[in-house]
This record gives C-alpha cells, sequence and structure tokens, in this order.
C-alpha cells in the first residue's frame, strides 16, 4: 500500500512539474502541422496573428516585414516558417530550407 501512494505522488509531481508557470503558453510562435494551411496570400498582418497566434520573431526593413514561426514537426525536427507581408499583404509564406 505505501508503495502505491509513493508511486502516486511521484507521478503527480512529475506531472506537476510539466505544467506551465501561471498558465503560461510556452508553444508562442509554434505551429502544428496543418496550421500553416490557415493563411493565404493577400491577408493581412492581423488576419494572420489571428489565424497563427503571436510570431517567434518579427524583422522589418524599410519595404517589408516578416513574421517568423517554428513549424513542429516529428522527432523534434522543427522547421522555421516565415511569412513576409509588404503594405499590410501577405505576399509570400512557407517553410525556410537551408542552403545547399
Amino acid at each position: 500500500m505505501k508503495t502505491r501512494l509513493w508511486f502516486t505522488l511521484f507521478i503527480l509531481t512529475l506531472v506537476a512539474g510539466c505544467a506551465s508557470p501561471n498558465g503560461i503558453d510556452d508553444k508562442e510562435g509554434r505551429l502544428k502541422a496543418g496550421e500553416s494551411t490557415k493563411i493565404s496570400l493577400g491577408m493581412t498582418k492581423l488576419e494572420v496573428m489571428r489565424a497563427l497566434g503571436k510570431p517567434e520573431t518579427i524583422s522589418a526593413d524599410a519595404n517589408s516585414e516578416i513574421l517568423y514561426y517554428r513549424l513542429e514537426r516529428p522527432w523534434w525536427q522543427d522547421k522555421p516558417f516565415q511569412v513576409k507581408i509588404v503594405n499590410d499583404k501577405v505576399v509570400s509564406f512557407g517553410v525556410l530550407e537551408p542552403n545547399k
């Protein structure tokens, strides 16, 4: 009986340790498989952020803005995903492949 109690307490401790503190979502800027299909060319930045959430980072120059997300893939093979916006409209989006 004591063994079962200790095992239960151990499991509860592990589960509690995996929870996000204060309910904060640590998945900000991450996309699950299929979520990238929620966007299309011509969408506004606000529409993209409503569909995909807040990006990990944003970069900008005089003509464009790029929203960077992380596309979650199996076996921790996440890929960077970017959405390029010009004049408040999506002009391109997709996975960034490394130069070979």
